[in-house]
């Protein structure tokens, strides 16, 4: 675990409990690497704490403070996040949201750095396949 995290440049911690915290600086936006243009490229909004229900929010802050969550995020120089703008950010996520009904036989291609796929839940029988193609990380100038 050591070696992976100092090769990803991620800052490891192992806790008095054994337990284990790890940091991670990532980026907010990428440029692509086929069109050139600047995308939004992270999911801090997904991750922040601000994310689940209030009632869930509540009961994880009281058991663990929010130094201990199990998973939180802030900007890239550790100031804690402002409800408001991560509420901005999943309502533009809101705004462009395309749904449709599915049917047999569809198949859906995304480009993972221009399109943000679904978190909505689902239910029924279905069939995913997932291809992935070479990781892509901005090479340094």
């Amino acid at each position: 675990m050591e070696d992976f995290c100092r090769a990803a440049g991620i800052e490891l911690e192992w806790r008095n409990d054994d337990g284990l915290r790890t940091r991670e600086v990532c980026q907010a936006a990428e440029r692509h690497p086929s069109t050139g243009e600047m995308v939004w490229f992270n999911q801090a909004h997904l991750f922040h704490v601000s994310n689940v229900s209030q009632e869930a929010r509540v009961q994880l802050l009281d058991s663990y403070g929010e130094e201990n969550l199990p998973r939180n995020s802030y900007y890239g120089d550790g100031t804690p996040f402002d409800d408001g703008d991560l509420e901005r950010i999943r309502e533009a996520y809101r705004a462009e949201t395309v749904s449709f009904p599915w049917q047999a036989g569809d198949a859906l291609m995304v480009d993972n750095m221009l399109t943000a796929h679904s978190r909505r839940p689902y239910s029924g029988p279905r069939r995913v396949i997932v291809g992935m193609a070479e990781s892509w990380r901005q090479k340094s100038a």
